[in-house]
């Protein structure tokens, strides 16, 4: 019988003030997750700015702490910093959001509460429900929804979503796909959004 072991790839801190190339430091962190110790990982601070590329000396799990000694292998500075961050907040910040969002029409939206659930083509097809980080709903809206009548997005509490929500990839990063009709009490808010100037949408979040 086989076991299952998760990995990690990136630590999260704000423990390290300073970081010198070279240099071992000590770490720990809650969650069960063990980390590669043959290939470099990342380590960032908790708002995902990029710090710089590490190895894992030694890790030890206990319970539900892991603990061990990293070095750091290259340190990131200046532009290469901004650019490094900027791909981790595309591809990674929206997990760690507590909402994950729907972009819809007012009558979709409308069917939908009538109904207690959201159900859609894409899930027959693809077996599940497309969502979005906040950060790829600009992305998806200038793509999809330029020609609805009064389209919203749908501010959705992960926590109260019913099926199960797996984070996968697709174009620009990773997204929410909701695998069964969507529950619409986990639904905690609806926003109507609207183009700008030059025809595209610019979506801020009003929570």
């Amino acid at each position: 019988m086989g076991f299952k072991v998760e990995v990690n790839s990136i630590l999260r801190s704000d423990a390290y003030d300073t970081l010198q190339q070279g240099e071992t430091y000590t770490f720990e962190k809650s969650g069960s997750r063990i980390f590669f110790d043959d290939i470099p990982v990342w380590l960032t601070r908790n708002d995902w700015t990029a710090l710089a590329e590490i190895s894992i000396v030694s890790q030890t799990r206990q319970g539900n702490k892991l603990t061990g000694q990293f070095r750091v292998d290259y340190k990131y500075q200046d532009d290469e910093q901004k650019a490094v961050t900027d791909v981790f907040i595309r591809m990674y910040a929206g997990m760690s959001d507590p909402y994950i969002y729907l972009l819809s029409s007012q009558q979709e939206y409308d069917k939908a509460m009538d109904e207690g659930k959201l159900v859609r083509d894409s899930r027959k097809k693809g077996g599940f429900i497309h969502a979005s980080p906040a950060a790829q709903l600009n992305r998806v809206a200038n793509k999809h929804y330029l020609d609805k009548v009064d389209p919203l997005v749908l501010i959705v509490d992960k926590k109260q979503v019913t099926p199960e929500i797996k984070w996968e990839p697709a174009t620009g990063g990773l997204y929410p796909h909701i695998f069964d009709p969507l529950n619409m009490n986990a639904v905690v808010k609806s926003q109507k959004i609207a183009k700008g100037k030059y025809g595209l949408f610019n979506i801020k979040i009003d929570q």
